[in-house]
């Protein structure tokens, strides 16, 4: 889920497992968050968070800069 321009988190039930970043050179960065007691990070759970970061990049635009983008697109 994106999380800010250029961060993505993942999530597993509502909690948030780590952050991940990618600048665009093939590379994906991830910050894990500390797990509460009895709880960890799958392998599984960060192949997943790897690949779609990798496929799909991190980050977003912010809702109403696209919605700009868009109108000025229309605009004759």
């Amino acid at each position: 889920m994106p999380d800010s321009l250029g961060t993505s988190r993942l999530l597993r039930d509502g909690r948030l497992l780590g952050v991940f970043t990618s600048t665009g050179d093939r590379t994906v960065g991830a910050e894990w968050q500390e797990p509460k007691s009895g709880e960890r990070v799958e392998p599984h759970d960060a192949a997943v968070g790897y690949a779609l970061a990798a496929a799909f990049g991190t980050g977003a635009e912010p809702m109403w800069k696209l919605m700009l983008n868009a109108l000025l697109e229309m605009w004759p």
